[in-house]
């Protein structure tokens, strides 16, 4: 490339993302303009509040919040109620603009790239990719909102779901994650001196695999795998009358997949006794499979020497 065609792409360059910017902020005007001329959020003199009292109008105040066309002003009616000291505007609640200020589009945006990269490469994606201004910390913050919100509607929400085939598979695991001191105050680990430096994350995924290729390695259906983890303890004795937190988390994602109404059900795993535990409660009469990677470092110990006592099972 020339000197002069290297000059041109960066002038056209430039002159996108100037012609991007301007459109943005004329489409954020528009916006601003429909949504602040609509004020059906306004409900009379009056309105119930959550604490059961009557609020009562107290004007139109506006709220800066981030769009997928840029920022703008919203203006939303308010209503104080003065049996509780709260306020509340309707219009929030309506388009469910939360304490971080973005829209629901914005929110999708940041959840779908935040679950991918840093806090801090979020902010950066989205300026060099659309456009959008999103600071790392309220990236943080409506991420572990969402986060939230996810977690108690996987507790919540379990519609007993159909076998998208009739074998179906279900594997288990687990993998310690470095964390904050505060988050391993008190717990035992492995370190020479008793303390953790990890926690384990807990992972079940359900699929079912009809496909092959040339060589018969059978293939997992395109669209049949979910996943679904925590850092949830997997731990139960032998008096406790409930299931792990981990195993609910497990019983809940084969309701939702149908897993045991598969006419054949196969649980894949390591050979860990805390998964042998899961499966024998969960899925009795399943077919259990010790994963490839582990079945032949048993193996591989085995002609060594003899093996150590935690080494000497090689089936679920």
């Amino acid at each position: 490339m020339s000197h002069l065609a290297g000059e041109q792409a960066v002038q056209f360059e430039a002159l996108e993302f100037t012609v991007r910017s301007s459109a943005l902020s004329i489409a954020a005007r528009v916006l601003e303009a429909a949504l602040n001329g609509d004020t059906r959020d306004y409900r009379g003199p009056a309105a119930s509040c959550a604490c059961g009292a009557v609020a009562r109008y107290a004007g139109r105040r506006g709220k800066a919040i981030i769009t997928v066309v840029g920022a703008l002003e919203l203006e939303r009616a308010y209503y104080h109620c003065g049996e509780c000291g709260h306020g509340f505007f309707p219009r929030d609640q309506a388009l469910h603009i939360g304490s971080a200020s973005l829209s629901e589009g914005v929110l999708r945006m940041v959840g779908t790239t935040a679950s991918l990269v840093s806090f801090a490469e979020t902010e950066e994606l989205l300026r060099t990719l659309s456009g959008v201004q999103v600071g790392a910390k309220q990236v943080e913050r409506a991420t572990e909102a969402l986060g939230r919100e996810i977690d108690a509607d996987e507790r919540a929400v379990i519609d007993p779901g159909i076998p998208t085939s009739t074998t179906m598979y279900l594997g288990i695991d687990g993998t310690g994650l470095p964390m904050r001191g505060s988050e391993l105050a008190g717990r035992a680990g492995k370190q020479p001196d008793g303390t953790a430096k990890t926690r384990e994350a807990k992972l079940v995924t359900i699929w079912s695999a009809d496909g092959q290729q040339k060589d018969g390695t059978p293939v997992r259906t395109p669209g049949s795998v979910s996943y679904n983890a925590a850092i949830e303890s997997a731990a139960i004795s032998d008096t406790d009358e409930q299931l792990s937190d981990f195993a609910n988390r497990v019983e809940r994602e084969a309701t939702r997949r149908g897993f045991n109404a598969a006419e054949r059900r196969v649980v894949i795993g390591d050979g860990a006794r805390w998964i042998r535990t899961i499966a024998d409660e969960l899925f009795p009469g399943a077919i259990g499979i010790i994963e490839m990677y582990h079945a032949k470092g048993t193996l591989s110990q085995a002609r060594q020497g003899p093996l150590r006592s935690t080494e000497r099972t090689c089936s679920l």
